[in-house]
């Protein structure tokens, strides 16, 4: 009777068998699954909200720039240049932040940047953020976005002492031409996931991150 039970113990101590294994292989890879996922995912809400704050951040750096007296160059003894942003299609990895020496109201490309005549700094946009679109809304009317294929770029300019912000667009047509001072500019960042997130800026000054 001894025997038996020592037995029958033995049996009811064994390991797991096969199937049991199979199964908590199984149940610790969707584990796995569900915190790499989850974690993807939230790393991209991350990375989209970050470049979208830092974009804010740039912008209103140049509205103080603009709207205070930096100077215009180290050693210059000029305070009165505009400060902005400029943002293109063509370079979705970068904006610029730059000073309007020339005081045509806009971002000369033609500089090198950096270290060109009104190019202050090239931005990066990290974690492959992108910028996938720039819109506008006229004074009195609707947001057109997704815009025309044939704009190409933003001008976002602050010049004291005009409180208000110059927002111009380029249209990239035979012969290029600069689009008149719109309400509101728009920028659209696409994350690598392909979620969106837009910053925003009014011709009052008021920047938002949505």
């Amino acid at each position: 009777m001894n025997l038996k039970f020592k037995i029958s113990n033995l049996k009811s101590n064994a390991g797991f068998t096969l199937v049991e294994m199979m199964i908590t292989v199984s149940i610790v890879v969707i584990i796995m699954l569900v915190v790499m996922f989850n974690y993807r995912t939230f790393s991209d809400n991350l990375a989209l909200s970050s470049a979208g704050q830092e974009i804010a951040i740039e912008l209103r750096q140049a509205q103080i720039y603009g709207l205070s007296v930096k100077e215009g160059a180290v050693g210059g003894n000029i305070f009165s240049y505009g400060y902005g942003i400029y943002v293109e299609k063509s370079d979705p990895l970068n904006y610029i932040l730059f000073v309007d020496k020339n005081n045509d109201n806009k971002y000369d490309t033609s500089s090198v940047c950096p270290g060109g005549t009104e190019c202050v700094e090239k931005v990066p946009i990290r974690n492959g953020v992108k910028i996938s679109d720039i819109c506008w809304a006229p004074f009195g009317g609707g947001f057109v976005c997704p815009s025309a294929a044939n704009v190409q770029s933003m001008d976002v300019l602050f010049l004291r002492p005009n409180p208000d912000v110059g927002i111009r667009f380029l249209v990239n047509v035979p012969p290029v031409t600069l689009l008149g001072t719109y309400q509101t500019g728009r920028i659209v960042l696409t994350s690598p996931l392909g979620k969106t997130m837009t910053v925003s800026i009014q011709n009052t000054g008021q920047i938002s991150v949505q």
